[in-house]
């Protein structure tokens, strides 16, 4: 016993350190190729200077961006399942054995998220770090003999790159527990934090990189000020519903799905470089001006301006293909809510500390769209070590949560897991139970019965097999109906042709069906088994109630000794 912690949590210091330096390598390349694509040398967003050098505004306003969305575009084909990977992997990953991590999408969302970025992409990099984080925890994992359990390293890797990402390694600690495994099992607590810790002084001490501190932000004038903040939580979450709903929504922005997938991310980067002209500030992470916000020096015309592109180039970008996080444009948006705000409520109430309000929406927002509100208010004390500033942050916190909560759910990468059917509310359990088809478990055990059948032939059939209920179906072997004996022995004449019978109303299952919804379904049902039949109608086989309670019972010991072990 002694031996296996002491394994675990030697294996927690590793993914630490890993991550830590895929991270810097990350930050690094970001820094080096935005130099590249945008040259922040030259005045290229200046309407003038692109005016006089018409051969620079080809080729940093359209060629670039539109020349890299186009890898980037590329580069999808690539990926598992042809799509982008994320935080909701992740945390699917961490409740189901069906859905693991695979370091070819980490390396290729994490390069791909990378070239978005650095080319003036509206998307954020914590996202992707959190994906390769939790991806090199997995890869690390499987070097060693004895394995840890998966949550645990996939909870590692993801606190260690909040940890070295942010410069918070409790943020991390609890970010991994609080969003992503949302769970708060002991076996769980001492490797992750190891990890987080681990990532955090490798990268202070090894890197030199010092972390994120906003210092001190303001004070609270009086209890008078906190309806403001609570407002403003308010107008946050109402806000956060729709930058989610445009991220996520299926039947906003139909046109897309015209465009070819490879050419998409072209077009976002086409967007982003023309809207840079006017308002550079939108493109990119937007950390000097998340920052210039919060210093309270940016005017309401601008933060206006920073609110409404700012959400349309994001989801424009990530609608399109683009691959980057949604956090830091969050932050962004709410920062610039709350500098709206501060312009309105100090007509209200002068004393109000805008800085403290501003950091609030921002606060507020992003716990929105990430979930995590407890991990969002210890990003807000270890990035400025404001006691002040993380209580008025929670305020806005709770209660823009309680707005977004009852039309998105706990967070972005809820509809998006949503999107694909799978409900993390019902629980773990019952996440495994969502994702196992009823076909797994159907046999052929039935009586099966042709159109043309005769009465009594049935009943003899029936007897024989001892079977209380027997099933219709045609030359194709489609379902026509089903029949109790009960019901058939009522029946006088023994040469009825069954086709000529009333179809029956009875319970059947699709194949495709989870054993979740099934279940469901079947609350009601008395009898001896259920059909399931495929899409075009065919018998495929039965189940009955007994074999949908088995594998119910089977998977909740199994998630009770998983928990037992913990």
């Amino acid at each position: 016993m002694f031996f296996s912690i002491i394994i675990t949590l030697f294996l927690g210091s590793v993914i630490g350190i890993v991550t830590s330096v895929s991270v810097y390598g990350f930050i690094t390349l970001v820094k080096f190729l935005t130099k590249v694509f945008r040259d922040p040398e030259k005045n290229i967003d200046s309407l003038n200077y692109i005016l006089e050098n018409p051969s620079e505004f080809l080729l940093y306003i359209i060629l670039i961006p539109s020349s890299v969305g186009l890898l980037v575009g590329w580069l999808r084909k690539f990926s598992l399942e042809s799509r982008w990977h994320g935080p909701p992997d992740v945390i699917l990953a961490t409740h189901s054995e069906k859905k693991p991590l695979h370091i070819k999408s980490g390396f290729l969302t994490s390069f791909s998220s990378i070239l978005s970025i650095s080319a003036g992409g509206s998307v954020g990099q914590y996202g992707p770090l959190v994906h390769f984080g939790a991806t090199i925890g997995a890869e690390i994992n499987n070097l060693f003999p004895k394995k840890t359990q998966y949550e645990i390293v996939v909870g590692a890797g993801v606190a260690s790159a909040i940890s070295s990402g942010f410069g918070a390694p409790l943020a991390g600690l609890i970010f991994a527990r609080e969003v992503i495994l949302r769970h708060q099992s002991m076996a769980s607590f001492a490797p992750i934090l190891v990890a987080s810790i681990t990532s955090y002084v490798f990268t202070k001490n090894v890197f030199g990189i010092e972390p994120i501190f906003l210092g001190s932000i303001g004070d609270i004038e009086s209890l008078y000020d906190f309806p403001f903040f609570i407002i403003a939580g308010v107008i946050c979450g109402l806000i956060s519903i729709v930058y989610m709903n445009g991220l996520t929504h299926p039947k906003y922005f139909p046109s897309i799905s015209k465009i070819r997938p490879i050419f998409q991310p072209a077009i976002a980067g086409l967007i982003c470089g023309l809207v840079s002209i006017y308002l550079p500030q939108v493109i990119g992470l937007g950390t000097e001006s998340i920052r210039n916000m919060i210093q309270g020096t940016v005017s309401l015309n601008y933060a206006i301006c920073f609110l409404f592109f700012k959400l349309f180039l994001t989801v424009v970008c990530l609608r399109m293909g683009l691959i980057g996080g949604v956090f830091a444009p969050a932050l962004f948006l709410g920062a610039s809510v709350g500098v709206i705000l501060g312009f309105v409520f100090q007509n209200i109430n002068p004393n109000l500390d805008l800085n403290l309000l501003t950091v609030a929406s921002m606060s507020a927002f992003a716990s929105c769209v990430i979930g995590g509100p407890v991990a969002n208010m210890m990003i807000i004390l270890e990035l400025t070590s404001d006691y002040e500033a993380t209580l008025v942050a929670g305020v806005s916190i709770v209660f823009a949560s309680l707005v977004s909560y009852k039309v998105i759910g706990q967070s972005v990468f809820d509809k998006v897991l949503l999107n694909k059917k799978i409900d993390l509310k019902i629980g773990r359990e019952n996440i495994k139970l969502q994702e196992t088809n009823v076909s797994e478990i159907t046999h052929k055990d039935f009586c099966i019965l042709s159109h043309d059948t005769k009465l009594g032939d049935a009943l003899k059939k029936m007897v024989k097999e001892q079977k209380s209920e027997s099933y219709l179906v045609d030359n194709t072997n489609k379902l026509l109906n089903k029949f109790e004996l009960h019901f058939l022995l009522k029946k006088s004449n023994k040469k009825l042709v069954l086709n000529k019978l009333k179809k029956n109303n009875f319970l059947k299952l699709n194949e495709n069906s989870s054993i979740f919804k099934s279940i469901q379904k079947c609350k009601t049902f008395v009898g001896e088994s259920i059909p399931v039949v495929k899409d075009n109608g065919e018998i495929l086989g039965v189940v009955s109630e007994g074999d949908l309670f088995q594998i119910f019972l089977k998977v909740n010991d199994e998630e009770h000794a998983h928990e037992n072990e913990d």
